[in-house]
């Protein structure tokens, strides 16, 4: 990121910087208002000792961390980011989290791919090679979190698509891995489609012609998770769509397949961090 665009950014939020410097009041997940044609969800995290269960994210995630460290594991490699430095994840890597016991800030945006592929010239079905990187840019990391904090969607649409430019080389890869077994993929795709709750590993393996045990092993090491942990994790897009619009997140939970709205809650804070409450879009 050439520095003149990162002093720019900073010269353009004064008082965001200072926002910025104090920690919000709690944890929330915002859809920000748009610009450039860029609408994206911003997860600001502000709880030490957050952990996040393996999971994974249709978008890109491209993060400032400002205060304490993030651990986190995505696609089998170990990072470490701290303060200063900035976390870039392709879509559909699957993930795990841990922060700092005693401190913790960061921003973390969340991208569409469509928007990215466009504006880089990509197909849609696919992206860069990128996977994930930790990349120390203090300036950079506050500039984008201010813009997030103020809600400047053309500010933020100018700096991501320079960070993912200058990140991502000429190589493309497709944009969701296709699972080696044609069958998995098509468990996958019946999972996001039935209800979470009602999810019979008996009868899938009797779908794939295959033992229970070899059923569960096979979509384990081809997803990363459960049967049953990969449907309720497919919920979660259209559980959003439902809190946009206003449902009350114990209507969402029924809509959505889950127990109840304690059962939708522990999920939604799996992937994020925060309860479905906390979740709003920025007027």
């Amino acid at each position: 990121m050439p520095a003149a665009i990162v002093s720019r950014a900073l010269l353009r939020y004064p008082r965001a910087m200072t926002a910025v410097a104090a920690p919000p009041p709690s944890s929330r997940l915002v859809v920000l208002p748009s610009g450039e044609g860029l609408r994206v969800e911003a997860l600001f995290a502000a709880e030490p000792r957050a952990r996040f269960a393996p999971h994974w994210h249709p978008e890109w995630s491209v993060g400032a961390i400002l205060e304490g460290h993030c651990e986190f594991t995505c696609d089998g490699e170990a990072l470490v980011a701290h303060a200063g430095e900035l976390v870039l994840m392709a879509p559909y890597m699957l993930h795990t989290a841990g922060v700092s016991r005693r401190s913790f800030r960061m921003v973390m945006l969340y991208v569409p791919h469509g928007w990215v592929a466009a504006r880089l010239g990509w197909p849609a079905d696919s992206r860069g090679a990128l996977r994930c990187k930790v990349l120390p840019d203090a300036a950079l990391a506050e500039a984008l979190a201010a813009a997030a904090t103020v809600g400047d969607g053309a500010g933020i649409a100018h700096l991501v698509e320079r960070i993912l430019r200058a990140q991502t080389g000429p190589e493309r890869m497709p944009l969701q891995p296709s699972a080696p077994d044609a069958r998995v993929a098509e468990i996958c795709a019946l999972l996001a489609e039935e209800d979470a709750c009602r999810i019979d590993p008996a009868a899938l393996a009797r779908r794939m012609g295959v033992s229970r045990e070899h059923f569960q092993r096979a979509f384990r090491e081809a997803v990363g998770m459960t049967p049953a942990h990969y449907a309720r994790h497919a919920r979660i897009g259209r559980a959003k769509a439902l809190l946009r619009e206003g449902v009350a997140p114990k209507d969402v939970a029924a809509e959505c397949g889950f127990a109840d709205q304690a059962h939708f809650s522990r999920w939604f804070r799996r992937c994020f961090g925060v309860a479905p409450g906390r979740y709003r879009v920025a007027a």
